[in-house]
């Protein structure tokens, strides 16, 4: 399959850290009906984080077959998302709402052709993610964290983002948070340590952590600031969504489908879990997503330019109408 030598130069212009950030989703398309028979068949999609577990049940159920699609998943690591799509080794990919919003602030062209997730709680009553803090902190509010320093997993992200703007909800000052960038799986340690004094962890970690004793004083940043801001899309390059808008048209519908049945059994994605993200059993079991949403529009993306444009996220808002393949 062959890219465009533009999409190419606007990977060249960009960061790595920037590229970390965007998840940035740079498939191209051929020229010409880019329905045909071939592009409907089989699609290569990079997946990434467990909210992309109902899309992998419907694989498994064979809805996207029912739906005209095989889609063949590859698992990618954030870094790993645009080579592969510049490449041509995968037509599709995940991203991140506000990855989405970063993406657009720099003029990369990728659409989301799907929603998966929101930021709200799942079924389950959780987000899938919390602020923790060691057992025993005097962390009580947001406003506390003035004076301490704070893990995410990525710096400039949805985490750091939701992280400041509980504080400032709360009364206090973001700029007198320190924000550093720990990995999920170094938060005990970090914690044992006294290098950081709280951290926002997303699952199996957050389970795991809460199980060793941490404690949430006031529950998920990110859920508060984004709420029913897209978390989790699938995306591909315009050029590819607005020539095959049929083919888009039935992976939405796929995806929406594999979200009711998790939905009506969340049990279905444990194996998922286990076969995707390599879980132990208990991890999978205890792991919590977000709620899922197929649906997805330009507005949705209101709250995420709002705070990103407040936060240095983007240098000034973007233009959320071309977020969203028409």
């Amino acid at each position: 399959m062959t890219r465009p030598s533009t999409t190419r130069k606007l990977f060249g212009a960009l960061g790595a850290g920037a590229l970390v950030l965007a998840l940035a989703a740079c498939g191209g398309g051929e020229d010409g009906d880019g329905d045909s028979a071939a592009a409907a068949n089989q699609l290569t999609w990079n997946y990434s984080l467990p909210d992309s577990a109902p899309v992998l049940l419907g694989i498994e159920e064979g809805i996207f077959e029912k739906h005209g699609i095989d889609l063949v998943a590859e698992e990618a690591a954030a870094t790993d998302l645009v080579g592969a799509l510049i490449s041509g080794k995968v037509d599709l990919s995940v991203n991140t709402g506000p990855g989405m919003a970063v993406a657009a602030g720099q003029n990369v062209p990728v659409v989301a052709v799907s929603g998966v997730s929101t930021f709200e709680a799942g079924a389950s009553g959780s987000s899938g993610s919390a602020l923790v803090v060691p057992k025993g902190s005097d962390i009580t509010t947001p406003k506390d964290l003035e004076g301490r320093k704070v893990g995410v997993n990525l710096l400039k992200s949805a985490s750091e983002f939701g992280v400041r703007q509980v504080v400032v909800d709360d009364g206090g000052d973001d700029k007198k948070v320190e924000i550093v960038e720990v990995p999920f799986a170094a938060v005990a340690d970090a914690f044992a340590s006294g290098d950081i004094d709280a951290a926002l962890v997303a699952d199996p970690f957050m389970t795991q952590l809460i199980d060793g004793g941490a404690e949430v004083p006031f529950g998920d940043p990110i859920e508060t600031v984004f709420a029913e801001s897209p978390r989790l899309v699938m995306t591909a390059t315009r050029e590819w969504a607005d020539a095959n808008s049929d083919t888009v048209d039935a992976l939405q519908d796929a995806v929406a489908e594999s979200i009711e049945l998790a939905d009506e059994d969340p049990d279905k994605l444990i194996p998922i879990f286990e076969k995707y993200f390599k879980m132990k059993p208990e991890v999978a079991k205890a792991t919590k997503i977000n709620k899922l949403q197929a649906d997805i529009s330009p507005s949705s993306f209101d709250t995420i330019n709002d705070v990103l444009a407040q936060y240095g996220g983007i240098a000034k808002p973007i233009d959320v109408e071309q977020v969203v393949a028409k």
